[in-house]
């Protein structure tokens, strides 16, 4: 019985991850403010994932709170991106249920098929920003390649992200609980997936010096430019 509820117990582990994946939770609802920190939240949060995943770190306020600051500025230009291609889905569906008896089959099953597949290139632009330490314009690109190389694992991830709106439309009495988990174990259940990814695209031997240094460099620059 001792060492069911010992702190290295699989009891234990478990709760504490759960424990953790509130609090990171509540986190991103407290500093997501519309718009202005959307963006860092998101890598914040997907920062903390992917410690938990493999299972490293500690604090997870701590670990959140670092990468907020420390990606602020790129996270937001990439939010900014992401609204962009929200608005541009939107565009979509108006047209396709306003004009879409206008336009040929054809047209417009590549424009949805074309506003679907730039949405799973921007579930990537955050745990990949919160990996690597690459420009803007890099990180959007590598979103693209990791999303089509890795299709079956992204159709998942929607269907992960997709829950917890399902969940409030058909159990309304599951509030409570998407309130406390419904972006961060979505989330968590994400970097499982790209966990495997990200480790293709890493360097073999990563020097870490403490917990929360956890950033990498996806392609070494020549010292001389």
């Amino acid at each position: 019985m001792g060492s069911l509820f010992s702190l290295d117990s699989p009891l234990m582990r478990g709760m504490s991850k759960i424990a953790d994946l509130m609090i990171l939770n509540l986190l991103f609802i407290v500093t997501c403010i519309p718009v202005i920190t959307i963006g860092a939240s998101m890598t914040a949060m997907h920062y903390v994932l992917i410690k938990l995943s493999r299972n490293e770190g500690s604090s997870v306020a701590q670990m959140y709170f670092k990468s907020f600051k420390e990606n602020f500025a790129q996270s937001t230009i990439l939010w900014l991106v992401n609204l962009a291609v929200i608005a541009l889905c939107l565009l979509d569906v108006y047209i396709f249920f306003f004009t879409s008896n206008s336009m040929p089959p054809i047209v417009l099953m590549a424009v949805l098929a074309v506003a679907a597949l730039l949405l799973m290139t921007c579930m990537y632009f955050y745990p990949l920003q919160a990996r690597f330490i690459n420009p803007v314009s890099k990180t959007i690109k590598n979103s693209f390649f990791v999303m089509i190389l890795n299709f079956p694992q992204t159709v998942v991830m929607v269907l992960l992200y997709l829950l917890p709106f399902l969940l409030a439309y058909f159990a309304f009495f599951m509030i409570p609980m998407i309130f406390l988990f419904g972006i961060s174990a979505p989330g968590y259940g994400s970097a499982l997936l790209y966990k495997k990814v990200f480790l293709k695209l890493e360097p073999k031997q990563e020097e870490v010096t403490d917990d929360y240094a956890f950033h990498v460099e996806l392609e070494k620059t020549d010292e001389n430019e």
